[in-house]
């Protein structure tokens, strides 16, 4: 990886000498260093970063620093997660409908599971027509079949998507290599994975794609380097990968030795 990182002593390394190298030629004002600045502490004790290369957790934080989207993880919006000693920045649903808000152009966004005995009917030309349990305590009791994802812009257009739980299994079998060895995830719960898949696959499909959500979503789950983004746990990306993670172990360094 060729960034002025490896021309830097890491133990003098600062957040300003690396925010203004990156943004070389841009006007840089103090919040975006301060938003820039929480980013980086918010993930700095996270045990599972320590022995990650550094140049790919700062990338993250910048990119969460570009959408202006707090990596706090209580928040939900978003979070850089350790793989193969490399840091993913990861979209949350959270993240996705704070962007969408934000383009001005959806009135209503949101997403939910689906119980037993919530979808009344099926019409393959209307769409399924779903019967709400009000009491939560009875509805919490139902098991969960599937989770969908509805807007409604401005204009008045709305259109929802349902996906049922084995679709949605299927789907985090095939693009995460991590879910389908340990059919888990290591920052997000079933649960909130399966929120944000139906709700990304909804606005990709119908939706109004904001260059904010155009941006969030081609580096949901990337490896960013200063040259591509490494799409590391998806088995069906094309990329060859190799060349370029062997470069980023050369030049391995510990987040524990940044100066903030």
């Amino acid at each position: 990886m060729t960034n002025n990182l490896s021309n830097i002593n890491k133990n003098q390394l600062t957040i300003e000498q690396w925010f203004t190298n990156k943004n070389q030629g841009s006007i840089i004002n103090e919040k975006e260093i301060q938003r820039f600045k929480s980013n980086v502490l918010a993930i700095k004790n996270n045990l599972g970063l320590v022995n990650a290369n550094l140049g790919t957790i700062l990338e993250s934080c910048y990119q969460a620093t570009l959408l202006n989207l707090p990596l706090e993880k209580n928040f939900g919006y978003c979070w850089v997660v350790p793989f193969k000693g490399k840091a993913q920045f990861q979209m949350g649903y959270k993240g996705y409908i704070q962007l969408a808000l934000r383009s001005q152009q959806y009135k209503e966004i949101n997403v939910s599971d689906v119980r037993l005995g919530e979808i009344k009917k099926i019409d393959r030309l209307k769409g399924i027509k779903f019967t709400w349990i009000q009491n939560e305590l009875e509805r919490l009791k139902a098991p969960v079949i599937g989770y969908v994802a509805y807007f409604k812009f401005k204009n008045g257009y709305e259109k929802y998507l349902y996906m049922s739980k084995e679709e949605i299994e299927n789907h985090f079998n095939t693009y995460s290599e991590t879910y389908k060895k340990n059919k888990k995830f290591i920052v997000s719960s079933f649960e909130a994975m399966a929120l944000k898949t139906v709700l990304t696959q909804l606005l990709r499909k119908w939706g109004i794609m904001s260059v904010e959500l155009q941006t969030a979503y081609e580096n949901d789950q990337a490896v960013i380097t200063e040259t591509e983004k490494i799409y590391i746990d998806n088995p069906n990306t094309n990329t060859n990968y190799e060349e370029v993670l062997n470069k980023l172990n050369e030049e391995e360094q510990l987040i524990e030795n940044f100066e903030i």
